[in-house]
């Protein structure tokens, strides 16, 4: 009798056990079935995460020095602009700054100067266009250790601020920017005589800015 009553205990565990070990293997499955879409969602925003600059998603860039014109993407010039422009060992927060200007310059002088150079939208020089340099040499002027992550934070300084840039009206601004303002920046009028609304005199925090735009 107390075997025949063992057995049923015995037996009545297994029946309750059955419906979770299946109800296990259906939620792993699911579970599985659920990464596997988030995975493909994944990939798919990465695939849509290219910004559309339009006519602009390409630039032509004329090296001075060889007078090669070479045709690079957008962003990826940014990159060398912006090493070319501002220490990396400033804030990430100012060298996203500094894309955003050196973004609005390149497409502002792309439209509003169609004929300065007749085969590029715009030159590596800093006396004529905006500052280039190039990865190589860029490199060669930081130590071995820090290049590869120096230049990850300049990436990341274009690519976080991909397709920003400065308005007014719509338009793309003149962004004009110095390396000191001396504690107070100009009107353009009293420096180039011409006059942009939107560039005014304003007093800066302190002496010795390095990044200021006009306005």
């Amino acid at each position: 009798m107390k075997k025949i009553v063992i057995m049923i205990i015995v037996l009545v565990q297994i029946i309750f056990l059955i419906p979770v070990i299946f109800t296990k293997k259906f939620d792993t499955k699911e579970v599985s079935a659920k990464t596997e879409e988030n995975k493909n969602e994944i990939v798919e925003e990465t695939k849509n995460t290219e910004y559309d600059y339009g006519n602009y998603q390409t630039i032509h860039l004329l090296h001075q020095k060889t007078g090669e014109v070479e045709e690079v993407n957008l962003d990826e010039y940014l990159c060398h602009v912006v090493s070319a422009e501002m220490p990396v060992t400033f804030e990430i927060e100012a060298l996203k700054a500094q894309a955003v200007v050196a973004r609005t310059y390149t497409i502002y002088k792309i439209t509003e100067n169609q004929n300065k150079h007749e085969n590029a939208d715009i030159c590596d020089s800093s006396s004529c266009c905006q500052a280039w340099i190039s990865k190589e040499d860029r490199f060669a002027k930081w130590e071995e250790k820090a290049r590869e992550e120096n230049w990850r934070k300049i990436e990341q300084a274009v690519y976080d601020t991909k397709g920003k840039m400065i308005t007014y009206e719509g338009k793309p601004i003149n962004a004009f920017f110095h390396s000191n303002s001396g504690g107070k920046t100009e009107t353009p009028i009293n420096v180039w005589g011409g006059s942009y609304p939107y560039l005014q005199s304003v007093e800066t925090s302190r002496r010795g800015c390095i990044f200021t735009v006009l306005f």
